[in-house]
């Protein structure tokens, strides 16, 4: 009997030991910090980004230009500024592990948001070739109201920088092992999915901005929250 609850008691400071670990590796805040500042830094170029038809898709008439497709503009901040994201939390996380001497799984991570970015490029270009919208004959026509399966909404969505910004961290919450990174991250697609399916009818040029501020703002709470609930800055107020 003493052997065993010896047995217990070792196993029991094994798993006690490797939460305290997992805890210890967790940034969480800083990723959300990084991606809150592209979104809003991405106003600018939505607002005066010009529209280089780099694959000739733009209609134009007398005094109307009609686009179809993702602004290549946009695409090509997107996956720039995304690729240096991962770049700069992948620095952070290795710095930070190298000065508290506790390793860090955050390759994972990095990976599989560098590729979902890579996919965002890729599937908006797809599209741009092969639309799974409709085209209209008349690009100047009004296109009324569409109805769009689910399939659609999905692909559609799989070229939106907010969602693959919220589907990386799925697994940034898997690698942490934190929970509350993963209800944060589902509140935080759905949020994405309740803009993506709203159409902003507006002659305003800056009718775009709901669909970054938003996003922003919820990064930015979630930076804020989980910087607060750090481990590090609870060991400092004791």
């Amino acid at each position: 009997m003493p052997q065993s609850s010896t047995a217990r008691e070792l196993l029991a400071t094994v798993r006690d030991l490797t939460h305290q670990v997992r805890v210890a590796q967790r940034g969480t805040w800083f990723p959300l910090l990084v991606f809150a500042t592209i979104t809003l830094l991405a106003i600018p170029v939505y607002r005066y980004g010009p529209y280089v038809d780099l694959f000739g898709t733009c209609r134009s008439r007398a005094d109307q230009m009609v686009c179809s497709g993702e602004n290549p503009t946009q695409l090509g901040y997107w996956t720039v500024a995304l690729v240096l994201a991962y770049a700069a939390i992948a620095g952070f996380y290795v710095k930070r592990s190298r000065r508290r001497g506790v390793g860090t799984p955050i390759r994972p991570y990095i990976v599989v948001g560098v590729a979902l970015a890579i996919l965002m490029t890729a599937v908006s270009i797809l599209l741009v070739f092969h639309p799974l919208l409709p085209v209209p004959a008349d690009p100047f026509a009004d296109p009324g109201e569409l109805e769009v399966g689910p399939a659609v909404l999905l692909v559609n969505w799989l070229a939106s920088p907010m969602a693959v910004i919220g589907l990386a961290l799925l697994v940034l919450a898997w690698v942490e092992r934190h929970g509350a990174l993963l209800a944060y991250s589902l509140g935080y697609l759905a949020t994405v999915a309740t803009l993506d399916g709203r159409v902003i009818h507006a002659t305003s040029r800056w009718f775009f901005l709901p669909h970054l501020l938003v996003p922003a703002a919820v990064l930015l709470l979630g930076a804020a929250a989980f910087a607060a609930l750090r481990p590090d800055r609870q060991v400092q107020g004791r």
